[in-house]
């Protein structure tokens, strides 16, 4: 089943890559400009310029929270092209910002949710690495407590995979509803997902080789490949 969802992606992708490495290029850059931003607010932090860190992290913020229709809109251009077999319209990935508040709203609760379940473990994973630090625990029980401590937040994150989707094909549910109708699509198709990404992890070390130049057509292979599982 994962070789037949990755052809039907190289299929509709076959004449349109062009135009998918290029709003794959465009979100990539806006989004790295975001987290530049950020992170000049955590270089700045602790010097004589805190006001300007601070500044800087609250514009990484605010961009970073209006960057989420945007991400949003590069889902709807593979649902698209899936559907209609049309390269990738850059309009779509702009698409989500003619409903700011829905959007916003949806994909903002979705991450909260997920940073709820991922809190335990990362208040865990911290008192794991003092007790690392003062030798209290080997380096491989410290390797196995942290893999141990990512499957909650992996199983929530899967369980609100097909959220961008249903976002767009169900117009009219509310946010929490949109999350619970993903949560049952899931249900009994998680571990087929986690084999779907997992199976990109050879073509994943090649990019890193090209200098993650390569990420320009792995990640419209993987997410075209999704939208057909989704579909």
């Amino acid at each position: 089943k994962i070789n037949d969802l990755k052809d039907q992606a190289l299929a509709t992708l076959r004449g349109k890559w062009g135009s998918f490495i290029g709003i794959t290029f465009i979100f990539i850059l806006l989004y790295g400009i975001v987290q530049f931003l950020a992170q000049c607010g955590t270089i700045f932090q602790g010097s004589s310029f805190t006001t300007l860190a601070v500044v800087f992290l609250i514009i990484g913020g605010i961009l970073g929270l209006l960057m989420l229709p945007m991400q949003y809109g590069y889902y709807v251009a593979y649902l698209n092209s899936s559907r209609q077999d049309l390269p990738a319209d850059i309009g779509d990935l702009f698409c989500g910002y003619k409903r700011f508040g829905h959007v916003i709203g949806t994909l903002l609760l979705m991450s909260i949710v997920i940073c709820a379940v991922a809190l335990p473990s990362i208040m865990i994973a911290v008192m794991v690495g003092v007790a690392f630090e003062k030798g209290a625990v080997s380096y491989a029980w410290l390797i196995c407590l942290m893999v141990l401590m990512m499957i909650p937040v992996c199983i929530f994150a899967l369980a609100y995979s097909m959220v961008p989707y249903l976002l767009h094909d169900d117009k009219e549910l509310f946010a929490g509803d949109i999350l619970r109708k993903s949560r049952m699509m899931m249900r009994g198709h998680k571990w087929e997902l986690f084999l779907l990404e997992l199976s990109f992890i050879g073509w994943m070390l090649l990019s890193v080789l090209t200098l993650f130049i390569g990420y320009l057509w792995l990640i419209p292979y993987m997410q075209m490949t999704v939208t057909k599982f989704y579909e």
